[in-house]
């Protein structure tokens, strides 16, 4: 503990340290002239205006944001201008930066006009602006800048957002363009986001890994740390802005995710007055309604917003084992399952902003969720016998609940300085999900379902909270470095508390089984600290070099037991980016990055979920941190209206985490739980039983390429598609097993203008099969058609959709095999999905705004980045390395 506490009390110490060297943002000289964003890699920013040498020079600074009228956006790379009254020569000049915030320096005393211009836009002018005496800083705040109507009528779109973004440091999917999306939720928007795949039961993968972690505004949930697939299903389509895909996290980040990072962004109207809208979807598998409301004045901004969703697919499917008997002969058994899923979730927002000056900034936000998933499931088992024929042994009817509640409550506070992006954030956070997930089993003998002997119930419940301090700091040393550094505390607790009833006699009440009944309970604290350095040459070379360290303290403990002997750790995490500015809009870049994987209350959680007599999984709390190296090397260009991005990447992953099956009886079963330390009394196991947990197995290697394309053919048309191609190759030396294959995920989709508001747009998605320790998974692919109309004057939306509408439903083959002696079978298991769908969507617009007042300071978030899963958008690791074009600039 005082190791941790001193080296983060050292790394801040160190960082302060450095700028007392350099006072002023000096150690490559003094900021001259006006708008150039210190410390941040030099792109578009170094085309300012420079203030001629014979000029008068002073001590005065004027300093706003340009914005757009209509958007309310801030406009980025506009052309300002200070022009002295009296001479009419212009004085001083600059570009605005993405943010669309420009700073003047040193400008003398007298009256100017201030000028806004860019293409597209109506030039914006103050006619008379004030330096002198008493008043050397001037903030003129926002700066409206309105469309040139003439050429929006000779161009239907001006600085329209592209649906995707190639930036310097991450990919951007901007969800809130793709017509498709209204009325689904985030799954159906993640499926559409280059690099990303989503199965069917709702888990995202990064390049083929599962193991990544997702934030919601930058910021970490509890319900995400407990189930991702859970999470994306809770957030509706409609009210999500955007999608980051972050493929190389610098130090600032939190060391988890072996693959990278994924950011939703969701919808916030920063203009001012009273504005809101309503989402409302029906279809065949689901229906959302979800409204939100906003007020805001020059300084102060309240935002509410609340809904939910509701969801019913069919399910459906079969397994078959044949599994090799010790004499020698094989048995094969079949199950054959039949039921229907309801679920639903709810949930509910509510902000506030203060910003009482223009370096100032605090935000207040509470967030409630709520989750309901439901299973019906019937369930009917047959054997065989060295090939005979299929003899009906018992049947099951299962009812699964998964339930939860969720609450997030966040603080922020930025504090900016005369300095352009020096910046001081504080952030905390409190985050508590209560889970249910239990089921009760009805068995019956043969094929009559009256003929119940034996009924068992499993209630699980979780508790999971999460207590976040987080301090950022960084500082512009000159035009050309930056430093960033920061510490951070997270305190997390994890409980399930799991309890086992039966009733031998299948018609009397439960008894509850102590011998199967616990409480376990694991600790986890996390200090953190790291420091980065971004600087670039003059010949557009950028290095940003990064080290973060952090300390873990772990305790696990069963109720009324020793507590388990698990060891303090630390890592450290290094991490470097270098890229180089090429002619021709072209950036190569080069990444390395450590990240580690801290197992999650999924793998450890001791509890042995039975409601498949046949299917028994349980966790295990001896799982140890898996250690993963990336290397990555990317080259971007654009060409007129093509965007390219291509990239070779490969992950080496040590210690790694998988999920490992054996098929067994009970023996095996109480030999697997006692090496884990599951706790788990008198259970008992059938012969023949698949038996699933997670290990550290070994070794997990990946070698892949990935393409993304977007271009306009057409002004009316927008084309774009990604391919991922991998070389998955798994090893485990201690269970004498090893797996590898190719395997890849393609998608691509077309939108067009079909002129008088109307467009339409057609997605299609491939999954090839994903390579396991054991087998395969099955492949799948999505399609989909959506038409759209949009009503400007009465600010609405009307939209149909249709999902894979040529069936009604498709198989999903799961492969698993084993060659072990004494362990040796194989397994086919196959899913039908009933995914063909059809849904109305409508969307209403409402309220009044106005432009003043300044809502466009950047926000800050915790990211909470490790914990093992499957930023805030403002944030990008403060600069991307490498001074080339960012991506989605007007």
């Amino acid at each position: 503990m005082k190791k941790a506490i001193f080296i983060l009390t050292a790394t801040l110490g160190f960082s302060f340290y450095t700028q007392a060297q350099f006072p002023g943002g000096g150690m490559g000289g003094s900021r001259g002239g006006g708008g150039d964003r210190g410390g941040m890699m030099r792109g578009p920013m170094d085309q300012q205006q420079q203030r001629p040498t014979d000029l008068p020079r002073g001590n005065g600074k004027i300093s706003g944001i340009i914005v757009d009228s209509l958007t309310g956006k801030p406009v980025e790379y506009a052309t300002v201008a200070l022009i002295d009254i009296k001479s009419g020569k212009p004085i001083d000049g600059t570009m605005t930066d993405v943010k669309g915030e420009f700073i003047l320096k040193g400008i003398p005393d007298g009256d100017f006009k201030f000028m806004a211009t860019f293409i597209g836009y109506k030039n914006a002018e103050i006619a008379k602006v004030t330096i002198g005496k008493g008043q050397k800083e001037k903030n003129l705040g926002n700066v409206i800048l309105p469309p040139d109507v003439r050429t929006l009528a000779e161009v239907t779109v001006v600085g329209e957002k592209p649906i995707i973004e190639d930036k310097v440091d991450r990919l951007v999917y901007n969800a809130e363009r793709d017509i498709s999306n209204a009325g689904g939720d985030a799954s159906d928007v993640l499926r559409k986001v280059p690099m990303l795949s989503v199965d069917l039961d709702g888990n995202v993968s990064m390049r083929g890994s599962q193991n990544i972690r997702v934030l919601i505004n930058g910021k970490p949930s509890t319900i995400v740390a407990n189930s991702v697939a859970d999470a994306i299903k809770m957030i509706p389509s409609d009210q999500i802005k955007s999608v980051e895909v972050i493929t190389s996290p610098s130090a600032r980040y939190d060391a988890e995710g072996s693959a990278g990072i994924v950011n939703i962004i969701t919808k916030k109207n920063n203009l001012q007055g009273i504005t809101g809208s309503v989402d409302i979807a029906g279809g065949n598998r689901s229906s959302n309604l979800f409204g939100n409301v906003n007020l805001r004045t020059k300084k102060f901004g309240v935002a509410i917003n609340a809904g939910g969703r509701a969801f019913y697919p069919p399910t459906g499917g079969f397994v078959e084992i044949n599994r090799q008997l010790p004499n020698g002969t094989f048995f094969k058994t079949r199950q054959e399952n039949d039921g229907q899923q309801m679920g639903g979730f709810g949930n509910a927002q509510i902000s506030f902003d203060y910003n009482p000056d223009a370096k100032n900034s605090f935000t207040l936000s509470g967030r409630n969720s709520l989750r309901g998933f439901n299973l019906d499931n019937s369930q009917q088992s047959y054997s065989f016998l060295n090939g005979g024929s299929a003899t009906p042994t018992f049947g099951n009817k299962i009812e699964t609940k998964n339930q939860g509640n969720n609450l997030d409550v966040n603080f922020d506070y930025t504090r900016k300085f005369d300095k352009a992006d020096k910046e001081l954030v504080f952030l905390a956070q409190f985050s508590q999900n209560r889970g249910d997930n239990s089921y009760t089993r009805d068995q019956y003998r043969g094929l009559t379902e009256s003929d119940v002997f034996y009924r068992e119930s499993n209630p699980n419940q979780s508790l999971t909270q999460e207590r976040t301090l987080q301090l950022d700091y960084q500082d512009p040393l000159s035009k050309y470095a930056q430093i960033e550094t920061g510490a951070k505390v997270i305190l997390r607790h994890i409980e399930s508390d799991f309890r086992f009833n039966f009733d031998s006699s299948g018609r009397g009440v439960f008894v509850s089984n102590p011998l199967r009944t616990n409480t376990f309970s694991y600790d986890q604290n996390v200090y953190a600290g790291y420091m980065s350095f971004l600087f670039q040459t003059k010949n557009k070379w950028g290095f940003k070099p990064g080290l973060r360290y952090e300390y873990t303290q772990i305790a696990a403990q069963y109720q009324d037991a020793p507590q388990v002997d698990l060891p303090d750790f630390d890592n450290f995490v290094p991490s470097l980016t270098i890229s180089k500015s090429l002619k021709g809009n072209k950036t190569i870049r080069f990444s390395y990055n450590r990240r580690i994987s801290r197992p999650s209350i999924q793998n450890l959680n001791p509890n042995v979920a039975q409601n498949d007599p046949f299917n028994i999984s349980f966790g295990n709390p001896n799982l140890q941190t898996e250690l993963t190296n990336n290397f990555e090397i990317n080259l971007s260009t654009f060409i007129k209206t093509t965007t390219l991005n291509f990239s070779a990447y490969t992950r080496l992953t040590d210690n790694s985490i998988e999920t490992v099956r054996y098929r067994g009886g009970q023996a095996l079963f109480d030999q697997l739980t006692q090496a884990q330390g599951v706790n788990v009394g008198s259970v008992i196991v059938n012969d023949n039983t698949l038996l699933t947990t997670f290990q550290n197995i070994g070794s997990s290697r990946a070698i892949g390429f990935n393409t993304f394309a977007m271009f306009k053919p057409l002004r009316t048309l927008t084309i774009n598609g990604n391919i991922d191609v991998r070389y998955i190759m798994l090893n485990s030396p201690s269970l004498n097993v090893s797996n590898q294959n190719w395997t890849f995920n393609v998608f691509g989709q077309a939108q067009y203008q079909l002129g008088k508001n109307w467009t339409a747009q057609l997605f299609g998605f491939v999954r090839a099969r994903e390579i396991q320790l054991q087998g395969t998974q099955g492949g799948f692919g999505v399609y989909s058609l959506t038409v759209a109309k949009e009503f400007k004057k009465q600010q609405a939306t009307l939209g149909f959709g249709a999902e894979n509408f040529f069936q009604n439903a498709f198989k999903q083959r799961t492969s698993l095999s084993s060659s072990t002696p004494g362990n040796i079978f194989t397994q086919e298991q196959v899913n039908f999905i009933y995914n063909r769908g059809f849904r109305v969507t409508f969307r209403k617009r409402f309220g009044k705004v106005t432009f003043d007042g300044n809502f466009f300071q950047r926000k800050k978030s915790i990211n909470n980045d490790d914990t093992k899963q499957g930023t805030d958008n403002s944030d990008g690791g403060g600069a991307p390395a490498g001074g080339g074009r960012r991506g989605g600039g007007r």
